[in-house]
């Protein structure tokens, strides 16, 4: 087996019917590729477009975990993943035809750990003229958080980790383990102070071990966004995680360089790291005098970073339980890692309404 596909999904069935569509498509060997659908507590049509290409794919997985966040359906995947190297893509992603071969071309080289390739978004509707402000320039292309999008040019080359996203995470499954796996991200609105860096954190520590970090052009996908990344609800949601994102990482950090204090001490001594004005900085950074923005968005990029993170930083002080989440090790055992009474709480509600809808599948395939 050369290389083990993971797409993570949720409650988007149409979404994942293009990606099947685009893997089943690969010009590389199928016989060499194995898929595993992750699926972290759908209760729409996803089993049954599950069902209706599972023998279209010589080497296929289903996994259902009712569990929230996407980390669940990675880590997941991650025992049944049978090769060394693992794409990860979301539902939304649809991979072109070479995508497979190039990624398995560019893990022969045993010094790579992490890689990327050209994103290309693809809108479901065009997005307001002030969208193209947030299209950031690079000494090779461009790139953009609001759109998931990359473009690093037409040449095979070494780029930092912090450009290597869920929605198109290549990774070499040995690196990836010894580094941790991913921290925690995609949860669902009402626990969103449950979000870590994500696949950000794992691949910075990939890199700081001594792994090459590549972009390659022809592991290209196409980012399929819905209208609702063209909303301002999507942008306070964006700027609002990017604050519980600076708490977790902050925490973290603090937690390493006073190893002989309690979790509770932290919150007293974080204030000695970080002030209010750095606080209410975060998100202000895209405010630039040549991006004129709308006066409600400008809004949300002034206030909403900051409210972030003092929204996480509450939980943390309150919530011995929330304190242990943060601060673990890993979350590579998920079993070890889910007790939060929050957590379990939505994951019985999932199951809830599967089952309700006669559609109980804890299982895998």
């Amino acid at each position: 087996m050369e290389l083990s596909i993971v797409i993570s999904t949720n409650n988007r069935a149409k979404s994942l019917v293009g990606a099947l569509i685009a893997l089943n498509n690969q010009d590389h060997d199928p016989e060499l590729i194995e898929v595993i659908v992750a699926d972290n507590g759908s209760t729409d049509a996803t089993p049954s477009v599950v069902e209706g290409f599972r023998k279209l794919f010589p080497n296929f997985r289903y996994i259902y975990d009712p569990r929230p966040g996407q980390l669940v359906g990675w880590h997941r995947a991650l025992p049944l993943a049978r090769a060394d190297i693992i794409g990860f893509i979301d539902d939304d992603v649809y991979p072109k035809p070479h995508w497979a071969s190039t990624v398995v071309e560019i893990f022969s080289d045993p010094k790579i750990g992490l890689a990327t390739g050209r994103i290309e978004p693809i809108f479901e509707k065009k997005p307001p003229a002030w969208h193209e402000k947030f299209v950031n320039a690079h000494p090779h292309g461009h790139w953009s958080a609001l759109w998931g999008s990359l473009d690093f040019g037409d040449q095979f080359i070494d780029i930092k980790a912090d450009y290597v996203w869920g929605s198109n995470f290549l990774v070499r499954k040995s690196a990836f383990i010894e580094a941790g796996g991913f921290h925690p991200c995609g949860m669902p609105s009402e626990l969103f102070h449950f979000t870590g860096d994500g696949d950000v954190g794992v691949g910075r520590q990939i890199e700081a071990s001594g792994n090459s970090v590549k972009y390659h052009p022809e592991a290209k996908v196409e980012h399929h966004l819905s209208s609702f990344r063209n909303t301002e609800d999507e942008i306070q949601r964006m700027i609002f995680g990017e604050g519980l994102v600076i708490s977790y990482t902050h925490m973290r950090k603090l937690a390493k360089s006073h190893p002989h204090d309690s979790s509770q001490d932290l919150i007293g001594i974080s204030k000695h790291f970080i002030t209010n004005q750095q606080i209410n900085q975060i998100g202000r950074g895209y405010l630039m005098a040549e991006k004129r923005l709308p006066d409600s968005i400008k809004t949300i990029f002034e206030n909403a970073g900051g409210d972030g993170f003092r929204f996480h930083q509450g939980y943390f002080k309150s919530d011995p339980k929330f304190r242990e989440w943060v601060l673990r090790d890993n979350y590579l055992n998920i079993d070890a890692c889910y007790l939060h009474p929050d957590l379990f709480g939505r994951a019985e509600k999932n199951q809830a309404t599967r089952t309700e809808f006669g559609a109980d599948f804890s299982w895998s395939i």
